[in-house]
């Protein structure tokens, strides 16, 4: 059965035999049902759904039962309707709460597709073209150094006992490789390294 100014009615007069009788309760509910048309229609243009907006009415009137000594109309029209608002805000409080529990954990989702995409396959490609275009020009002794050190995992203390020179130049002969690659990728892309 809704709560109404009806059952607000029968509440109170249950409350006012218990202590006596009481006309001011008497005169909230009578207040209540005359506001009642005005509440159902904001309720009805806050919340869209219908069943929801009857949710609030309900909710609205069963909050306003601690206000039942109050008798004048403007405080207790006041009182309607800021109790009204906050209905309204828990129930799109509510609402956010239950689509928040729609939502799944990112790690949980594929967000991308673990396949590379096509843009990105390319522009790799012609990153690493250029890069193997830089390292071809470098002086012969440099590019064996830098590759023997990049790609075939030697360390400089080998490498430097290999060619016998010392570790600092391994490590001078690797920064300028580095450093021509570095300035050919920027280059290409339209900035420059230094």
């Amino acid at each position: 059965m809704p709560f109404s100014p009806l059952r607000i009615r029968q509440r109170s007069e249950a409350a006012a035999s218990d202590t006596g009788g009481d006309a001011c309760a008497e005169l909230f509910v009578v207040l209540l049902r005359e506001l009642e048309p005005g509440l159902r229609r904001y309720m009805g243009r806050q919340l869209a759904d219908a069943d929801a907006a009857e949710d609030a009415v309900q909710e609205t009137f069963l909050r306003m039962l601690r206000y039942r000594q109050r008798s004048d109309g403007g405080e207790v029209r006041a009182l309607l309707f800021r109790v009204a608002a906050s209905v309204v805000a828990d129930h799109r409080r509510q609402a956010r709460t239950k689509q928040a529990d729609r939502h799944c954990s990112i790690e949980s989702t594929d967000v991308a597709s673990p396949e590379a995409q096509p843009d990105r396959v390319l522009s790799d490609r012609q990153n690493l073209a250029c890069i193997k275009e830089a390292i071809r020009q470098l002086p012969p002794h440099c590019r064996q150094v830098f590759l023997l050190h990049r790609f075939d995992g030697m360390s400089y203390r080998d490498i430097a006992r290999r060619f016998g020179v010392s570790e600092r130049t391994v490590e001078n002969q690797i920064a300028h490789a580095l450093a021509v690659c570095r300035r050919a990728l920027g280059e290409y892309r339209g900035r420059t390294f230094k």
